[in-house]
């Protein structure tokens, strides 16, 4: 995955004989680099390992196929997968690098189309911490964050010291990862495994099905399962979690399946025109069309599954839906774009029973004064009013009387009548939604 060590072995190649007809390559900033370069000297370029949407670009790359899918086929499944939860706001975070950059050009195109809100958008070039802070601070609930294996570490580190994990959130990430990426020793990541998981609970992931699920015989005459186990038996290693590139081991066995066929159709193709492929140079176009015809049309069930290229040359897949439960992927279900249909195997879990909402939930509940207190200060007020009446009728029944003409009855009279407005206030402030209507309120309070 180094561009530039790409470019000049490249570069050793072309000016090494004999002539080279098609070029492999694996990552999709090293694709990019060389599949620019190639076409200069009208070399068909076919990728294993190379998932950039930037890549499908017909004029950029004209002579470039991949049997890896694109980026962009994670997108349809995840605003699938949002319709069917009824999510209508999500977030995205993501690691500034082109690949994901255009991967979530092409989501917020989708979900705008679906009618459903990116309401944050966070992204980082090697830190993290403030693009998570600002998700937990903008009440982000569902994530989909796009970065590489190792960036993802430092984002759930990050997320479990911010509490952004748990039943209110989901999180849905590349599917690529080894199962065990979490575990891996990194320096630069300050939280433990088991901390790690305890954030990742929970997550989906979704990955292009690169691996044929059928037991039926490919076009290599073995079963999809046989070809891991011949895989696995030379790697004859404990965790093949830890071998680099293992995942698109199936993209890169049928990768020189489809080179070997489009050569042979080009062989008769040529054979016909009374040409031979050795003929190729790197200055004629003619051979070169053809072998890119001959790849734009080449079809065969290979182990990991159908291959076959779009006229941008993208491989066509389906979808793998996973999620995280108890430290294990499980598989949720299955997506096929081309037919858009969604397979689900309803094995989703998710924390405290229900799928969480989209964002906080605002509910207008009315707050009322406990009744039992109401009638308790009524009844005081009442005994209070009915001693405030006595003193009143008293005051006015003896004004007369030396003691009280000398103690201002008028004055008395006017405290009396005071207290017991002030007293019947009580009945009325008591009075809430529960007894009186929103619209005559109002006129209460006053």
């Amino acid at each position: 995955c180094m561009p530039g060590l790409g470019t000049k072995v490249l570069y050793e190649l072309l000016y090494t004989p004999p002539n080279k007809l098609i070029v492999l390559t694996g990552c999709s900033i090293v694709s990019t680099f060389v599949a620019q370069a190639a076409k200069m000297w009208n070399l068909i370029v076919l990728a294993y390992g190379s998932s950039s949407p930037a890549l499908s670009n017909r004029e950029r790359f004209p002579t470039f196929f991949r049997t890896h899918p694109s980026a962009t086929l994670h997108n349809p499944t995840r605003v699938k997968i949002f319709e069917r939860f009824k999510w209508r706001r999500i977030a995205t975070i993501q690691e500034t690098q082109e690949v994901f950059t255009s991967t979530v050009e092409d989501l917020e195109e989708r979900v705008k189309a679906a009618g459903i809100e990116v309401a944050v958008r966070q992204n980082f070039l090697t830190d993290p911490t403030n693009a998570v802070r600002n998700l937990k601070r903008q009440d982000a609930r569902i994530i989909v964050g796009v970065f590489y294996e190792d960036m993802a570490r430092r984002v759930f580190c990050q997320a479990y010291k911010e509490k952004l994990y748990g039943r209110k959130y989901v999180w849905f990430i590349i599917g690529w990862y080894p199962d065990n990426w979490y575990k891996v020793e990194d320096p630069s990541v300050n939280c433990t495994a088991d901390q790690l998981r305890e954030a990742l609970e929970g997550h989906i992931t979704t990955e292009a099905v690169i691996l044929h699920q059928e037991n039926t015989v490919t076009f290599s005459n073995m079963t999809a399962q046989r070809f891991k186990q011949r895989l696995d038996a030379i790697l004859n290693v404990p965790d093949t979690s830890q071998v680099g590139g293992y995942p698109e081991a199936p993209l890169a066995y049928d990768a020189v399946w489809a080179l070997a066929l489009a050569l042979n159709k080009t062989a008769e193709r040529l054979t016909e025109k009374g040409m031979n492929i050795e003929d190729f140079n790197y200055t004629s176009p003619e051979i070169t069309r053809e072998i890119y015809t001959a790849m734009n049309s080449t079809r065969f069930l290979g182990v990991s599954g159908n291959v076959a290229f779009s006229s941008q040359g993208d491989r066509i897949a389906w979808t793998k839906i996973e999620q995280m439960i108890n430290g294990t992927y499980i598989t949720l279900g299955f997506y096929d774009q081309v037919s858009d249909n969604l397979t689900w195997l309803n094995n989703e879990r998710w924390i405290g029973g229900i799928p969480p909402p989209d964002r906080t939930m605002q509910k207008p509940i009315l707050r009322v004064v406990s009744l039992g207190l109401f009638l308790a200060m009524s009844a005081l007020s009442a005994v209070g009013i009915l001693a405030g009446l006595g003193c009143l009728i008293f005051n006015i029944v003896n004004r007369q009387r030396r003691c009280i003409a000398f103690s201002q009855p008028h004055v008395n009279s006017i405290v009396v009548v005071g207290c017991v407005l002030c007293l019947i206030s009580v009945f009325l402030l008591g009075l809430d939604g529960r007894f009186v209507a929103e619209d005559s309120y109002s006129l209460v309070c006053q």
